[in-house]
């Protein structure tokens, strides 16, 4: 996250954009590990520049875009060893072959915080389908599983309370609602917290999805905040 993909995975790797360790070194409270992470924001943002995926979100700041392809290059080399589940109900190494199955398998993923634990049904998602988010987008379903899956290395804890799941009467849209909180691996453990939405497009045709849409509950200087701060919530 990614692909993704949250602000907090976004922001986050401003601490090691610069080629540093993910754990801020020589930081043994919160006050210097604040420092050195806000010294890295600006550090980064005269480094960045030009970006590469002009969709929406090609106008956001260069801080921000920054921070998002560093946290996939990150991601690729810590990138935990997955398993994925298979509860038997239908064949995760086919595509489906119904938009019944389909919306069966999105739920699925749902089920098991596919956002969160990187274990993603990958075959539901067309080679081409577009993911976006209010910073971000692109095409390719390859690079947003890889994404996910690489998620690990930056989230210690997390918890998700699905809050709302429609189907239109078509079914070729889904949309979810999902309160995420969740951890990041920083010596104060912040912990970030806000409603998350995801619209699924499902193409009729092919009963694969085209379009995997987020959005986010919260401003992103809020989002921001929440990383700088001492915890003010549990898990």
């Amino acid at each position: 996250m990614k692909s993704s993909n949250t602000l907090a995975l976004l922001v986050i790797s401003l601490s090691i954009s610069d080629g540093s360790s993910f754990l801020v070194p020589g930081t043994s409270n919160h006050a210097a590990a604040m420092g050195s992470l806000k010294n890295r924001v600006s550090n980064l943002a005269a480094k960045s520049s030009e970006g590469d995926d002009k969709q929406p979100g090609e106008d956001m700041n260069p801080v921000t875009k920054a921070s998002w392809y560093a946290v996939e290059a990150f991601g690729k080399i810590f990138a935990p060893m997955n398993e994925k589940d298979d509860d038997g109900s239908f064949d995760e190494s086919q595509a489906p072959s119904s938009l019944k199955e389909t919306l069966v398998r999105i739920q699925s993923d749902n089920d098991r915080q596919y956002f969160l634990s990187g274990k993603v049904d990958r075959l539901i998602y067309d080679e081409q389908c577009i993911f976006a988010d209010p910073f971000v987008s692109f095409a390719g379903r390859d690079r947003f599983v890889e994404n996910l899956q690489n998620l690990g290395s930056f989230i210690t804890k997390y918890d998700a309370k699905m809050l709302g799941y429609e189907v239109s009467d078509d079914g070729l849209q889904v949309d979810t609602k999902v309160m995420v909180k969740l951890e990041l691996n920083l010596p104060w453990k912040p912990i970030l917290a806000w409603p998350w939405g995801v619209k699924y497009a499902i193409d009729e045709s092919s009963c694969l999805v085209t379009d995997h849409i987020e959005s986010w509950n919260i401003a992103p200087v809020e989002g921001v905040k929440q990383i700088f701060r001492k915890p003010t919530l549990k898990l």
